[in-house]
């Protein structure tokens, strides 16, 4: 029996060290390619999470045969159109002829042109290029792979590596410059200021080089067999100083946009989205730093937060903070509430709210990670104000009419996955 316990414990063992060995390549590969895969997304519209992932899955992160000796990191298989340099090995059938390319970055490329130029797959440049959902189970029905799991195994490696946060077009402008914004962002540390004080004040005396790096960018990468990407000198953006007392009365220069203009946020106008004034603030339990609704990145901002605070920290683009929240533009948080990092998706993680004190159709957008405009189309009827008890959809149903039971209790149509 201690035999058998000791077996398992190695057994065991051997598997969570086989897993970090995984995660720690994976890693690895998405900072090797992510930049191509941006790029790809500016020229083609293939979402960067669906390249990123797709290759992770087809190469075994750059780790297979094809991908190591034949630069295939798709497993694209020659069709009748190739022309260029051939593999053969076993596959639905054995000795199947598979692409072979000079580059990586060109098995990349060609997956986009794959994807681009093929009428079967058409219909997914008609899809919203953040949807990965769509996306996913498009590819699958368009043919790409035989495997009825495949969706869910890409889904699986988006969420695991939170690929989404590579999707933003405002990335594409920015690929170039990635390692120079990180290294400025580095060396200009933000010093922490209590609640009271503008964090404006704090910045005045620092020159800030980059607002909207993207979401999650990550570090430079621990394995130095990784060529660094290519860089090119940021110019400096200044902010302006601004006094404490006249603070909210002067507009603030934020965040630079595709490397041109600057958004400008007049804070004697800008408020939070309006709610009724009968609703009941919620007292949040939510873990410190970056946490995940409805599989979207999102913190829990404080009371008097300041909002550019919050983007460089995360570096997400200051005026995105406000689209993804659905709010106006504002100088601080004005109240303890959740605060989107990424867009949030069309439909919620379940098939209903069920609102525990009145609130408001925001709220429950935030609480939910759902957008709010969609949220108001699948409950027309509802109000702003939503009262205890409402049971609010979270998905548009394919008949809003309700099917009566024998016990004379509602009973709805099923989400179509």
């Amino acid at each position: 029996m201690k035999q058998l316990f000791i077996l398992t414990l190695i057994l065991c063992s051997t598997a969570l060290i086989g897993r970090t060995q995984n995660n720690t390549i994976t890693i690895a590969y998405i900072a090797q390619y992510k930049a191509i895969a941006m790029k790809e997304m500016k020229r083609t519209g293939v979402p960067a999470s669906i390249t990123l992932a797709q290759a992770i899955l087809e190469s075994n992160s750059g780790e297979s045969n094809l991908a190591k000796n034949h630069n295939n990191h798709f497993g694209i298989k020659c069709k009748s159109d190739w022309t260029g340099a051939k593999a053969y090995q076993d596959d639905d059938a054995k000795q199947e002829c598979f692409r072979a390319y000079d580059a990586a970055e060109v098995s990349f490329k060609d997956h986009s042109n794959f994807l681009k130029n093929r009428p079967n797959y058409v219909d997914l440049f008609l899809l919203d290029p953040v949807d990965d959902t769509a996306w996913a189970y498009g590819l699958k029905k368009a043919g790409y792979a035989t495997a009825s799991d495949y969706p869910k195994k890409l889904l699986k490696i988006i969420d695991d590596y939170e690929l989404a946060q590579y999707n933003f077009p405002e990335l594409a402008n920015e690929i170039e410059e990635e390692e120079a914004s990180a290294n400025v962002l580095a060396d200009t540390p933000v010093k922490k200021t209590p609640s009271d004080t503008p964090v404006n004040k704090v910045l005045a005396d620092t020159q800030v080089k980059t607002l909207n790096k993207p979401l999650g960018i990550a570090q430079k990468s621990s394995n130095d067999n990784l060529a660094p990407l290519p860089t090119k000198q940021l110019p400096s953006i200044p902010l302006p100083t601004v006094q404490k007392e006249t603070i909210q009365k002067e507009v603030i220069t934020a965040v630079q946009t595709n490397q041109k203009e600057l958004v400008k946020i007049d804070t004697t106008k800008a408020k939070t989205t309006s709610e009724p004034t009968t609703i009941t603030q919620p007292s949040y339990n939510y873990p410190e730093g970056r946490f995940r609704i409805n599989q979207v990145p999102v913190i829990l901002g404080k009371a008097n937060m300041s909002f550019i605070e919050i983007a460089l920290k995360y570096n997400v683009a200051l005026y995105k903070l406000f689209e993804y929240n659905e709010i106006k533009p504002s100088n601080l948080v004005e109240k303890d509430q959740l605060i989107f990092l990424a867009p949030k998706k069309k439909v919620g993680s379940s098939s209903f709210h069920m609102v525990k004190y009145n609130t408001s159709l925001h709220e429950i957008s935030q609480l939910e990670g759902i957008q709010l405009s969609l949220l108001k189309q699948y409950n027309p009827s509802l109000t702003d104000t939503v009262k205890e008890g409402t049971q609010v959809l979270l998905f548009k149903q394919k008949d809003n009419s309700p099917v009566i039971k024998k016990d004379n209790s509602l009973l709805f149509n099923k989400r179509k996955k």
